[in-house]
């Protein structure tokens, strides 16, 4: 699965972490850019999880066409 692949996990981990660091050292009156660097920060596991929604559908259909194949 693509949500396996090491290079995908870094890519999602590195972009956690570098909004992580980015927002705990946003000014204390800067409340703009940390609520931008909090969204992308919390978009990327809806991101993930659509990926990894996408796929399993897309491997069901294959299963079913698999089957329907058979038949």
């Amino acid at each position: 699965m693509l949500l396996n692949d090491p290079l995908l996990k870094q890519a999602f981990e590195d972009l956690l972490e570098t909004y992580k660091q980015e927002i705990f050292h946003t000014s204390f009156a800067d409340d703009e850019k940390r609520r931008s660097l909090w969204m992308a920060y919390n978009m990327l596991d809806k991101i993930r999880g659509h990926l990894q929604t996408i796929m399993e559908s897309g491997k069901l259909a294959q299963k079913d066409l698999e089957l329907l194949n058979k038949s």
